[in-house]
């Protein structure tokens, strides 16, 4: 669904691969791209609550990425980010009770023996 999303001005958005999920050795402006695109791409890939459970997630780890990147505090924007804070925490612990525990997850193969040849 990455591939589907548009490329927008010269200095912003790229044009994603066809599986995002298989790269590797991303800079950080790539995973911003994947964070500022992921909630209409991952909308309604899950199941009813779950959904929304990560929809909040995505929105509140953008909303907490975009104020801590500010380059420029007032006091205002540091209580806007303590608060932003405060939600992602509660944002992370309703997904890991209640969305997390709801799916069975295996390691892929490729997964299982690199950790195996790095404890090696």
């Amino acid at each position: 669904r990455f591939c589907c999303v548009p490329t927008f001005g010269r200095d912003a958005t790229r044009k994603f691969s066809k599986n995002v999920s298989s790269l590797s050795k991303l800079a950080v402006c790539d995973y911003e791209d994947i964070l500022q695109c992921c909630i209409p791409v991952c909308e309604k890939l899950f199941p009813g609550k779950h959904n929304n459970i990560i929809q909040d997630l995505l929105f509140e780890l953008t909303t907490y990425h975009s104020l801590a990147k500010l380059r420029l505090h007032t006091k205002r924007t540091i209580h806007f980010l303590n608060n932003s804070t405060t939600q992602l925490g509660r944002a992370l612990q309703q997904f890991q009770n209640l969305t997390c525990s709801a799916f069975i997850t295996v390691k892929l193969p490729k997964e299982t023996m690199a950790r195996r040849w790095r404890k090696a």
